[in-house]
């Protein structure tokens, strides 16, 4: 199938990120797929709003403002976290070919919810101590970057010190600070009328795989996958099984052209 014939990948980061935490997976998928990785509103320069208890459907609702902008249409969403959560209530708003959620925020349960967002909090506070000079010499020690990524990654010491010094300086200049103080309201309710893999990893600390039970109630026809190994920075754990899921999944969902609106 030639590449213009099949649903482009708009990429939706984690809170707390921009649109190159994607490189791992886009340095994978950039070949056979148009890929868009986007920052979302509060993050990678993107101007922010007024935060509220609806953070993630506004954001979903920017987003869709946006995609006349990038040419794209019915594009195939691909999210990772609190962008697993945007791109599912994208697909409540907007025609898209399918979603694939990566360690989706939002089918947790109310006191995980809370401690995700402190965890995020509290390394946005670690990452904003510092310069970004002093960030990455401190991102080149494996040390630095266990204490940092520990909660996140299932192997902190392995993430290249620019991939670490990169996802630092990323969180302390979004306004996830801000937005967490929201976001572990939100759960996930509704239907997505387009076909939906949610992967879950196996060592992630802030989206337990426990959530794939309540997903399973919620969104009864959707596929589920597993990251073996990985902890919830899925992306830098195992980029190889992750490009291959959201490659798997868009392969199998319908030609461009033939997408139901």
């Amino acid at each position: 199938m030639a590449r213009d014939e099949v649903a482009p990948l708009l990429l939706l980061h984690g809170g707390g990120g921009d649109a190159n935490s994607w490189k791992p997976v886009v340095d994978r998928l950039d070949r056979e797929w148009r890929v868009e990785p986007v920052n979302l509103p509060g993050h990678g320069g993107e101007p922010g709003f007024h935060y509220d208890a609806g953070v993630i459907t506004a954001t979903a609702r920017l987003v869709a403002e946006r995609l006349p902008a990038l040419g794209l249409t019915r594009p195939h969403v691909v999210g990772h976290s609190m962008g697993g959560a945007v791109a599912l209530e994208l697909a409540k708003l907007v025609p898209v070919a399918g979603v694939t959620a990566l360690c989706p925020i939002g089918f947790w349960t109310r006191p995980r919810a809370w401690v995700t967002a402190a965890l995020l909090r509290n390394a946005a506070r670690m990452s904003t101590v510092a310069d970004p000079a002093t960030r990455s010499w401190l991102m080149s020690e494996a040390p630095a970057r266990r204490l940092m990524l520990t909660a996140f990654s299932a192997k902190p010491s392995l993430i290249h010190p620019r991939a670490a010094a990169a996802a630092a300086s990323a969180l302390a200049s979004s306004d996830i600070i801000a937005m967490t103080k929201f976001t572990w309201r939100y759960s996930f309710r509704g239907r997505v009328p387009y076909p939906v893999l949610l992967a879950w990893a196996t060592r992630d600390r802030l989206v337990p795989l426990a959530d794939a039970a309540r997903a399973r109630r919620l969104l009864p026809h959707a596929e589920h996958a597993l990251v073996p190994g990985s902890g919830h920075l899925v992306v830098e754990d195992d980029p190889d099984l992750a490009a291959s899921i959201v490659s798997g999944h868009a392969k199998r969902l319908p030609p461009a052209d033939f997408i139901d609106p």
